[in-house]
């Protein structure tokens, strides 16, 4: 049986019996998942420098989340591990599982790990963490139906580039190192994995930060136009590409649109996650971009002026 809720006129969440609910605000799915939540959760204890001892856990329940880490930490090969190619392939894999699944039937380096330490995760962490993973989709969800389309159009006009059409966006307890990262998956799909635990995606973050995400499916620092306009200015001055400038001008892009977005509609003060980056991360980069990206997104000049005068003003 299939019926439609709106939240505050807002948000549809469709409900099927005995399913797990999946927000839908095109292009994104928002999923709260057993199974990927299970799985950011073995991630994140793997890459712990000492194991966690758990409150509340029989004996053979900590050893079996103890065993269910260690197959994690092997695959992974002991280091930051979101990328390796084990938990890649897993994280594909449970995508094709629905949220609430009794069993992973997948064909996956992890599926062992995932069953052995689905009960004990079940029993004792599941509940409180979907609760924190619902509730955050459910405020981005509604700033998403709000501002989705028409920030969609603006990164599609700066980049010059057709966003995904479909984004699968899991909202887990952890997710990485930096509490967020989006993977193309095998079938060509893009894949966002974002914590709900985090500070840094929570609130008005949020929506700035699945902007920033599904972003990177359009810009990367190989190819695209971004990538194109920094070799095309680096080369004839003899540099390489600037380390990590296409990623802050992906932050500085999808802070500026959702800045401006919330103070149309009367949310003073917004500080984006670029303030924080151009001081800490990238204090180089704050200038150039401020004196020549930022006027480029308000509509002035080309992408490739803009991001020549960018790296030519950088300092060596």
């Amino acid at each position: 049986m299939r019926r439609l809720l709106t939240l505050l006129g807002l948000v549809s969440y469709v409900f099927v019996a005995n399913a797990a609910e999946v927000v839908q605000v095109r292009p994104w799915e928002l999923h709260s998942s057993f199974w990927m939540s299970l799985h950011q959760t073995l991630i994140a204890d793997a890459m712990r420098s000492t194991p966690r001892t758990l409150p509340g856990l029989s004996p053979e329940e900590q050893a079996a989340w103890n065993a269910a880490v260690k197959a994690y930490s092997t695959a992974g090969g002991g280091r930051d591990m979101t990328f390796a190619n084990p938990m890649l392939i897993t994280t594909d894999a449970l995508t094709q599982v629905a949220d609430d699944a009794a069993d992973p039937l997948i064909d996956a380096p992890l599926k062992d790990a995932l069953t052995l330490a689905a009960p004990v995760y079940r029993r004792h962490w599941w509940t409180a963490d979907d609760q924190a993973n619902r509730f955050f989709i459910g405020y981005a969800a509604a700033m998403l139906r709000e501002a989705g389309a028409g920030l969609i159009r603006a990164h599609e006009a700066a980049y010059r580039t057709a966003w995904p059409e479909r984004i699968r966006a899991y909202i887990t307890p952890f997710a990485g190192p930096y509490g967020a990262y989006t993977i193309t998956g095998r079938s060509g799909g893009v894949i966002t994995t974002m914590s709900s635990h985090d500070p840094g995606y929570q609130g008005l973050r949020a929506l700035e930060m699945l902007l920033h995400e599904s972003s990177h499916a359009v810009v990367n620092p190989n190819n695209g136009t971004v990538a194109a306009a920094i070799t095309t200015a680096a080369k004839p001055r003899g540099l390489d590409a600037p380390r990590e400038l296409w990623h802050a001008i992906l932050f500085a892009t999808s802070s500026e649109f959702t800045r401006r977005f919330l103070a149309e509609r009367g949310v003073a003060g917004y500080v984006p996650t670029s303030e924080d980056l151009f001081t800490r991360v990238w204090p180089k980069y704050r200038e150039p971009i401020e004196k020549y990206w930022i006027p480029y997104l308000n509509g002035q000049g080309t992408l490739e002026e803009a991001i020549d005068k960018v790296v030519a003003s950088i300092p060596r």
